[in-house]
């Protein structure tokens, strides 16, 4: 059994770690200005790894890339309140180009119990962010628009969440998967920079940055395996147990 990775995603690993270790390193010792920086040079240079490895052809995933790009470049100065406003939309319009990368695909014909129990908790955390957090979060915006857009944003999380699960319950192999897991990713990284940034968990500032760089990881590994599958003429194969 051969357990060695293929060069693209030895590569991709590799830059993994590498990022990991140097953010959180910058996170411990530095302080969030030079953290931010950072944060966009990693980005930049996942992105130019995206290009080289030919992502560009997805179009959604190379969308995203640079919406998440453009936005990690305002929250160098998020404190200014157009920056903080663009920022809340450029994430929005990143979210939803993910979310459009597998929403044709996905059937809704029927559901499972699973299914339900999943959505119906997604919705119970939303609740739960605007009866118990809205009044710290409100006070650390600088508009109501900006207000509004913290909570649609919570809306497509959830769409975002329930399309990744869909896609996965449906299709076999490691591409679905790895979607799921980048979404995941995305989720748990917005919900630690939520903590962190609006209610002083400075902490929370390590799991924010290591889930966003992972997802983003993903985000190219998730290019590399429809790549394959494109070179292969290989499409997505349904499960056999779906509903």
């Amino acid at each position: 059994m051969n357990l060695t990775l293929p060069h693209g995603y030895k590569q991709l690993a590799n830059l993994c770690i590498a990022f990991l270790l140097l953010n959180v390193a910058v996170i411990w010792f530095f302080d969030i200005e030079i953290s931010r920086l950072i944060r966009v040079i990693t980005t930049f240079i996942l992105f130019l790894y995206f290009i080289y490895r030919k992502g560009y052809w997805q179009k959604f995933v190379f969308t995203a890339f640079v919406l998440f790009l453009l936005r990690d470049l305002l929250i160098v100065q998020y404190e200014i309140e157009f920056y903080k406003t663009a920022a809340f939309l450029l994430t929005l319009l990143a979210y939803l180009s993910l979310t459009w990368i597998t929403l044709p695909k996905i059937k809704l014909s029927k559901s499972t119990p699973v299914i339900i129990i999943f959505v119906l908790s997604l919705i119970a955390l939303n609740v739960f962010n605007v009866y118990y957090l809205s009044d710290v979060i409100k006070i650390s915006l600088d508009n109501n628009f900006q207000f509004a857009l913290f909570f649609v944003q919570g809306a497509i999380l959830i769409l975002l969440s329930f399309v990744a699960f869909m896609y996965n319950e449906r299709f076999e192999g490691k591409t679905p998967l790895v979607y799921l897991y980048l979404v995941l990713c995305f989720i748990l990284s917005d919900l630690s920079g939520l903590a962190a940034y609006f209610f002083k968990a400075d902490a929370a500032y390590f799991p924010e940055r290591v889930f966003y760089i992972i997802g983003l990881v993903l985000l190219v590994n998730f290019t590399l395996n429809k790549n394959a599958q494109k070179e292969q003429n290989i499409k997505d194969t349904e499960k056999q147990c779906l509903l």
